[in-house]
């Protein structure tokens, strides 16, 4: 397996600044499609939340004003006022509880398909986050297979985006796919800029007289033997690609500082804050606006993997990220208003338990929840937990309701769902494919 390479600034442009080279690109499409205008085709989102989420928080939800066994506390007391009634929400036809955490995203509850009841078969970070990361169980801690963003990339069906996708603050793995849809992976969000803007001095014309020289007769060492894609050629491409990249001038839309309105719109005070949900869900948006790619995978929000002090700090938390996710939906929408050609998905390792510990916080949980909006799937929630425990329970997997002889969703059911819903062969998630639960069929 190929773990996608990771570029900072200096990593991803080295030698680019005086020649306009981008040695090993070679994967990158050609430079003279940079600038065709874009086409319909299908975006693809996903956000994870980093360690470990609370399902009765917000998908999963429970009425504090009823009695539950005494495995379950849903914890009302230790809650601040505004956390404490979960809310309402038509979905599908049916009513179901969702958390206030959730509360910015009620206004998108008609594009939600929420997952309730997946077995995640781990209560380990190393683990769930390898298979959230592909949606096929994991060896251990290592993910076998391609990332799911990179797996929906090739769904977008155009062959002229410098990014194929873009995975900001977790691995992407690239097995089965062509290097043509081998994507950027990013440490910090912000980053993104600095690829857009060549780095370093300029040189006067002599000097680069003599840089260019000094590149064509690198090429003499190469011999007779490259009749066919010669890596000169290649890296001859790469340098003019990069210098269409950088006359774009599209760096001052992915730098936050610069952007007062979506700093408005968004919500964040400091577009340099790699860290806040807030400016990670206002750069994707920026990432897909402006035709760089159209798959972004980012760890949209940290430090949830709380065993003290729950009531404080978790649903908190939650609410920036699902509060920018809304923005973002809100954006996406305004082209694609039913999200037929766009999915969001939202996801962590595990849930927490439904019991308050001695610290009062939540413990790690294996019965998660996932959040889909978009991604030509039917509205509404699929699968269901024990009331009274928050354990796993068979559901039917054409209506999503609790069956004796049914079926434990697992990550891997949803992984090969929403592949065939979007025209991917969901042959390597090696399971059933939720067809009743495809909009309109499959692509």
């Amino acid at each position: 397996m190929t773990e996608k390479l990771r570029f900072g600034r200096r990593g991803f442009l080295a030698g680019a600044c005086a020649t306009c080279g981008l040695a090993g690109a070679s994967a990158l499409v050609p430079f003279q499609r940079l600038l065709a205008d874009p086409l319909p085709e299908r975006r693809f989102v996903g956000f994870y939340f980093s360690g470990g989420w609370d399902v009765l928080s917000h998908a999963d939800a429970r009425d504090p004003s009823r009695r539950y066994g005494s495995e379950l506390n849903v914890g009302t007391d230790l809650l601040p006022p505004e956390f404490q009634d979960p809310i309402a929400v038509s979905l599908g036809g049916r009513e179901v509880l969702w958390g206030a955490a959730m509360r910015e995203l009620v206004r998108h509850a008609e594009v939600a398909t929420i997952f309730r009841g997946v077995n995640m078969n781990t209560v380990a970070h190393p683990t769930g986050r390898a298979y959230v990361n592909t949606f096929i169980p994991p060896a251990g801690v290592a993910a076998k297979g391609d990332s799911l963003g990179t797996r929906m990339s090739s769904a977008a069906r155009r062959d002229d985006l410098v990014l194929p996708s873009v995975s900001v603050g977790m691995p992407a793995y690239n097995l089965a796919f062509g290097p043509e849809l081998t994507g950027l992976g990013l440490s910090r969000v912000t980053e993104v800029r600095d690829l857009l803007r060549p780095l370093g001095p300029t040189f006067d014309d002599d000097v680069a007289a003599l840089l260019a020289q000094a590149r064509e007769e690198s090429g003499s060492c190469l011999g007779p033997a490259y009749t066919r894609d010669r890596p000169d050629a290649q890296l001859a491409e790469a340098r003019e690609r990069v210098q269409a990249l950088f006359d774009r001038g599209l760096d001052a839309e992915l730098d936050l500082t610069q952007q007062p309105a979506l700093r408005t719109r968004y919500g964040f005070t400091n577009g340099a804050d790699s860290r806040d949900p807030r400016v990670r869900a206002a750069i994707t948006h920026q990432l897909l606006a402006t035709g760089l790619t159209r798959t972004v995978a980012a760890t949209l929000v940290d430090g949830i993997d709380s065993h003290r002090d729950w009531g404080t700090v978790h649903p908190q938390r939650l609410k920036v990220g699902f509060d920018a996710m809304a923005v973002l939906l809100d954006d996406l929408r305004e082209t694609d208003p039913n999200l037929e050609s766009t999915t969001v998905i939202a996801f962590s390792e595990f849930a927490r338990t439904p019991r308050i510990n001695g610290t009062s916080g939540r413990d790690h949980w294996f019965a998660n929840s996932f959040l889909v909006f978009g991604g030509n799937l039917k509205r509404g929630v699929f699968g269901e937990t024990v009331e009274d425990t928050l354990g796993l329970r068979a559901v039917d997997p054409v209506t999503g309701r609790a069956a004796e002889d049914g079926v434990v969703i697992r990550p891997e059911h949803i992984g090969a769902t929403l592949a065939a819903a979007a025209g991917i062969d969901p042959e390597p998630f090696r399971s059933t494919v939720l067809d009743a639960w495809i909009e309109g069929g499959r692509s």
